[in-house]
């Protein structure tokens, strides 16, 4: 087997135990590269690094699960519209992070105070919570950030748990299939 092949190429078909290797890897570096992604990373070298890591695995993990559905016979139509969906929550997730400490003056010092983006948001929504009663915009924050991402997480492994033990069809299986009889007009 071309590995270049199965992990680039949309084309061709992946059979179940090769599929698990493939998956399985993407999953434990994109582990590892979850864990890189605090601010002093992105401050150093940047987001775009762990973007393009992310656009990579994004690609391998649909190139994977193409061939894989396509060897058991089925449409890709889902795979592409998870990985799009992940792709466009990583650029949310890196505006965040790349905007996430900003310096409350003007200064040139770099050593001034610096305050977080998203810990300002939190203040706020939190100082809301205090003078309204109304826990409706923190709850939806952090469903929003952080229920959301967590149940998308558990769909797209639950989805590569079901497709990577799909019985495959090889194109004899798929032509020997009964055909329906037309009968003679």
């Amino acid at each position: 087997m071309n590995w270049l092949d199965a992990l680039f190429s949309p084309k061709g078909t992946l059979k179940p135990q090769h599929f698990a290797i493939i998956v399985a890897a993407i999953y434990l570096i994109n582990i590892a590269a979850g864990s890189i992604v605090e601010g002093q990373f992105v401050k150093r070298v940047g987001p775009w690094p762990y973007f393009a890591l992310q656009a990579l695995l994004t690609w391998i993990w649909f190139v994977a699960h193409a061939k894989r559905l396509r060897d058991a016979g089925k449409g890709y139509v889902v795979a592409a519209t998870l990985a799009f969906i992940y792709i466009a929550a990583i650029v949310l997730i890196l505006n965040m992070v790349a905007t996430s400490e900003a310096n409350i003056t003007q200064t040139a010092d770099p050593k001034e105070s610096k305050i977080s983006l998203i810990g300002a948001i939190i203040a706020v929504l939190f100082i809301n919570l205090l003078f309204t009663g109304d826990p409706f915009l923190i709850v939806g924050f952090f469903v929003l950030f952080i229920g959301l991402p967590f149940f998308f997480s558990i769909a797209v492994v639950i989805y590569s748990l079901v497709t990577g033990p799909r019985a495959s069809k090889t194109p004899e299986q798929l032509s020997s299939a009964p055909r329906p009889q037309i009968p003679p007009a």
